[in-house]
């Protein structure tokens, strides 16, 4: 096969740069593991709350996608070809890299499996068997997902005991202290039982997870890990790894371009932007390297990407949760309702109508 830009990966920044580039007239090739492309905003909510969204997180991507799919991994990465695992080879002109992170310790956020989207709901009605059945349930990581993720669990599961361990002296490391501390006032309003520096690690199966800071023992019967992600970098080993930094993350220029190499190009978790790891900055660093990809085939000149300032919104539970923009850190229902309402799954299919 052949195509103009091949684009590595299906996650917001890949589709939404799929979906400009053909708006455009350019021809693409999407490449990916999986046959769904998944918002990934909602599958906290959705593995607590069984049904809510009534199907909609996920979507095949032949649905949405306006150019070609095809369901594959990449095996090796060369100048202008890439070789998939299923044994075919595509030749390309560009190539976006948008191959994104996984969570290791908890797949859950970011199926490593489940390569269909049948797969990946069987996935997620066996967590939620498994959720409903525990009494006690601890969860590792007080980072923007552990924080959710806990909130999510106790306003559903008001019976359960739940607890979120984290190594540091506040909740959501980076973030405003007025964030952290209502971000952990409200997961305790909803019973959660926090426990700052600490570090929980499982001493036997019998004798349940130690805090290593401490002498205190806790004795779950299900234990949720959420200590962060890592690059999908491992098909640029190969060829490619002095493209990535010490992270592991590709190193771009100020207009997403892979330094050093002309027609290789990268965005979202994957890359080292100079912006937030989140969905919707993905989306728009799609929309602006689709648009600097046009402009560069047609001779134009290209201004640099503009990095966006830090903004979040993390629910706590279906009802409260916590905003952070450059001018303020709010609790207030009319800001929090904003992702609440849908969890922006209607916002981003919008962004990638064909």
């Amino acid at each position: 096969m052949k195509t103009q830009v091949l684009i590595i990966g299906g996650g917001f920044g890949g589709v939404a740069t799929a979906q400009k580039l053909h708006e455009n007239g350019v021809q693409t090739i999407l490449v990916d593991k999986k046959d769904y492309f998944e918002v990934t905003y909602a599958v906290l909510r959705e593995s607590t709350a069984q049904g809510q969204f009534k199907g909609r997180t996920r979507r095949y991507y032949r649905d949405i996608l306006a150019g070609q799919f095809v369901q594959s991994g990449v095996k090796t990465l060369r100048e202008n070809i890439v070789l998939l695992e299923n044994g075919e080879r595509i030749e390309f002109e560009q190539v976006v890299i948008a191959s994104g992170s996984r969570y290791p310790t908890l797949p859950l956020a970011k199926s490593m499996d489940a390569h269909s989207l049948n797969d990946r709901e069987a996935e997620l009605k066996q967590h939620y068997a498994q959720l409903k059945d525990a009494t006690e349930i601890l969860i590792i990581g007080g980072g923007v997902v552990g924080v959710e993720l806990a909130g999510e669990i106790a306003y559903t599961f008001k019976n359960k005991v739940v607890t979120l361990a984290h190594k540091d002296k506040a909740l959501l490391i980076g973030f405003s202290q007025k964030a952290q501390r209502k971000a952990h006032q409200q997961l305790e309003e909803l019973g959660v039982q926090v426990k700052l520096n600490s570090d929980y690690r499982q001493c036997d199966k019998t004798q349940g997870f130690q805090d290593k800071r401490s002498t205190d023992v806790l004795k779950p019967d299900m234990v949720l890990c959420a200590t962060g992600t890592k690059p999908n970098n491992v098909f640029l080993q190969e060829n490619f790894s002095h493209i990535l930094n010490a992270k592991g993350l590709i190193v771009v220029n100020d207009t997403l371009q892979v330094v050093g190499k002309e027609n290789f190009y990268a965005l979202g978790d994957i890359a080292d932007v100079g912006e937030a790891k989140l969905g919707y900055l993905a989306v728009e660093q799609g929309k602006y390297l689709a648009k600097r990809i046009v402009r560069k085939r047609q001779g134009k000149s290209v201004k640099a990407y503009k990095r966006n300032p830090f903004m979040a919104l993390v629910p706590t539970g279906q009802k409260t949760g916590i905003v952070q923009t450059p001018l303020f850190t709010s609790t207030c229902n009319h800001f929090v309702n904003i992702k609440q309402k849908d969890l922006f799954i209607t916002k981003t299919y919008k962004a990638f109508a064909k």
